[in-house]
């Protein structure tokens, strides 16, 4: 007769004991008592509990035993920290043209050439529209009235700035300039989401100038894939605690986020 396989420490466990074991390795920084607490222990007496828990020589197995299946292999390591290193701001940020209105100063001498031309482009955009347009005796001489009206009212827009001129000579006016296209830097969520990089920006905050990103330190990853790789022979870092990658790289940006057609996108 086979025998039976033997059972591991997790199997031999209480089912609270082994639901303490699964508290503790879901959050590895929840402590003992809040542990004791998930796993159904009483609050009061949670903290002892937790306590003869962890002095459990079953139990402390079965935690090694269950934190070995979940740990992260070297090779996942080392592409989590390939995927770092690679990570650049062009994943993160996207360029976009703005065209803006723009205001010019025009000497009041130009303003007042551009009046006279537009009183004689008016008069004579009247004249040739009459054939075109059929237009009636009667109607050409209503038209050449209110034309009249108006002309009155560009010459005393040309007496108002000769005035100006009397006063000073360098007087002029503002008006509207060509338009002006510039490039400007946006912070792009839906981009970084595309690429499947948002879990590199350690966070995403506006600031008074725009949004500061966070990144992983890339410097970091590719020193820690370079000792995985043995390339710094007297520091065999392989036999060394893994420490986390938590290195601030700080980009300020004056745009908006190109995200509000996706509400979401989260972290």
């Amino acid at each position: 007769m086979a025998a039976e396989p033997e059972l591991s420490a997790y199997d031999q466990l209480t089912p609270k004991q082994r639901a303490f074991v699964d508290a503790l390795c879901l959050e590895p920084n929840m402590s003992g008592r809040k542990a004791a607490i998930a796993a159904g222990y009483n609050k009061a007496g949670a903290a002892v509990e937790a306590h003869n828990c962890l002095r459990n020589a079953k139990v402390r197995k079965a935690l090694g035993e269950r934190l070995h299946d979940t740990a992260p292999t070297t090779e996942e390591i080392a592409a989590r920290w390939d995927r770092v290193s690679r990570a650049t701001l062009d994943d993160f940020y996207s360029i976009r043209k703005v065209t803006s209105p723009t205001k010019i100063q025009q000497p009041l001498t130009a303003a007042i050439a551009a009046v006279e031309q537009s009183i004689k482009y008016q008069h004579e955009l009247m004249i040739r529209s009459w054939p075109v347009l059929d237009t009636s005796e009667e109607d050409q001489a209503k038209e050449l009235e209110q034309h009249k009206q108006w002309v009155k009212q560009r010459q005393v827009e040309i007496l108002n700035y000769q005035l100006q001129l009397e006063k000073d000579h360098l007087a002029f006016r503002v008006i509207d300039g060509p338009p002006e296209t510039k490039k400007i830097l946006e912070l792009d969520l839906m981009k970084a989401k595309r690429r499947g990089v948002l879990d590199l920006a350690k966070s995403i905050k506006p600031t008074q100038h725009g949004f500061a990103v966070e990144l992983r330190d890339p410097d970091a990853a590719l020193d820690k894939l370079a000792r995985i790789a043995g390339a710094y022979k007297q520091d065999n870092e392989q036999s060394r605690p893994i420490v986390a990658i938590n290195a601030k790289i700080e980009i300020i940006d004056t745009g908006v986020p190109l995200a509000s057609s996706e509400r979401e996108v989260q972290m």
